[in-house]
This record gives structure tokens, sequence and C-alpha cells, in this order.
């Protein structure tokens, strides 16, 4: 029975998971939710008692795959130029490849930012930021990334690639960043 409730709750956010990324939260009922998902609404609210609850385990959620397909390689990469690259290409391919959480945090992350009872969301994806400032600054202090850099608006812009329209040129711009960032790109 166990197996079965997992299903279940794991069919519920992937379908809010979709709805919150076409639509977007304020345009998303629970009633399209469990129509994508194939459920009752109740059995929604017995495994989220509200809209808010599920949005926000839906964004936390995606971060915590988003943070693990990023990491998930670089943490034991030794050289450092080699992470970052890894790491902004995967960038890259992740907001290409898995559109509907990219859309999703594209969409709605300054609502997380100024919505007061989204706390646990607001807070993950600071820690997300905090990761790439963190590894900003290892390249700082290994002297890789240039002196001038300052590794909070290096997070900035690089979380802020998602918010590009034309995804045709994210390669370029993985290309540019690398140029700003790194002191050689060799």
């Amino acid at each position: 029975m166990r197996k079965k409730s997992t299903k279940t709750r794991e069919t519920i956010l992937e379908a809010a998971r979709v709805a919150f990324s076409q639509k977007g939260y304020d345009a998303v009922s629970m009633d399209e939710i469990a129509q994508i998902a194939g459920v009752r609404k109740s059995l929604i609210y017995y495994y989220f008692p509200s809209k808010e609850i599920l949005f926000e385990e839906v964004w936390v959620t995606s971060i915590d795959s988003l943070e693990k397909e990023l990491f998930s390689e670089t943490e034991n990469e030794n050289i450092y130029s080699r992470k970052i690259k890894n790491f902004l290409k995967k960038y890259i391919d992740f907001i290409t490849s898995k559109k509907a959480i990219s859309e999703l945090i594209r969409k709605e992350k300054t609502k997380v930012f100024d919505e007061e009872n989204w706390q646990t969301a607001k807070m993950r994806y600071v820690q997300f930021l905090d990761k790439i400032e963190t590894l900003i600054r290892e390249g700082k202090k290994q002297a890789y990334i240039r002196e001038e850099i300052d590794p909070k608006a290096a997070t900035e812009m690089i979380a802020s690639v998602d918010s590009m329209p034309r995804k045709s040129l994210l390669k370029t711009v993985e290309e540019m960043l690398l140029k700003v960032l790194l002191k050689d790109t060799s």
C-alpha cells in the first residue's frame, strides 16, 4: 500500500509541476491539477491540504532536482576550470531539456521571494543560490575567477539565464559567461 500512495503523491506532484509551469501559480486550479493527474480533487487535498502547500512542495522538489543535476558531478571535480565549465553546461542543458521545471522556476521565482507564506520555498531557492555563490567564491580563492567579479552578482547573472526568451542563444551565453568569469578559458 505504501508504494501505491508514494506513486499517487508523485503523480500529483508531476501534474502540478506541469500545470504551474504552463500557466503559473495564480492561473491554476486544483481541479485542473486533478484532471491532469487523473485523480479526484479530494485525493490531492488528502496529500496536500492547500494549493499553497502543493506549490511549495513542487517548488522544493524542482530545486532539489535542479541542484542534484548541476552539482552531482562537479563536487568530485578537482580542477576548477572543468568544474565551472561542467556546471554551466549542465545548467544550460537542464534549462533546455527539463522544460517544466525550468518554466516553473522562471515564472515563479519572483513570486516565491515576494510571498510571505512560502518561506520554505524561498529558503530552498536561497540555499541553491548560495551553492552557486560558493562555487564562484571557490574559483576566486583558487585564482581562476577574475578578482573584480562579485560572487553574488555572478550568481544572479547565472540564475537569471533561464529567463532568456531566445533559448537558441543559451550556448553563446554559456561561452560568454565563461569568458567573463574565468581568467583563462583554455
